[in-house]
């Protein structure tokens, strides 16, 4: 994968600027994450989205926004990781069964204050 392949979703302008920057010949979206859904992003096309949003503080209706719009732009087998410092998945399972959606824990480092987790955002295969 290369730069041009990177599309960076990024609320603050500062730290969008920042990103600019830093790497040129990606695509930076100075937008809300809840609202990628409406983006015009080559739909079909991402494999993976990497996330250390604060899921754990935000409000059911945000984070389903964000999953939702994330998984609207990425191909059937595409992969949301998110790292979190809580002691387990950030997204309720609730939320995961209404979006179709399961998560596994995939790695994390105890040497990290707090301890860190990394999990793995997909879509359930469908059941024939």
């Amino acid at each position: 994968m290369s730069e041009t392949d990177l599309t960076l979703v990024e609320r603050e302008y500062g730290f969008a600027e920042m990103l600019k920057s830093r790497y040129p010949l990606a695509h930076i979206l100075n937008m809300d994450a809840a609202r990628v859904k409406s983006c015009a992003i080559d739909n079909g096309q991402i494999g993976a989205t990497v996330s250390g949003l604060p899921l754990l503080s935000m409000s059911p209706k945000l984070v389903i926004a964000i999953l939702d719009g994330s998984f609207s732009h990425m191909d059937r087998n595409g992969r949301f990781y998110q790292f979190t410092y809580g002691p387990k998945c950030p997204v309720r399972r609730e939320l995961l069964d209404r979006l179709g959606l399961r998560a596994v824990r995939i790695g994390g480092t105890l040497q990290n204050f707090p301890p860190a987790a990394v999990y793995r955002i997909s879509r359930r295969k469908p059941m024939n």
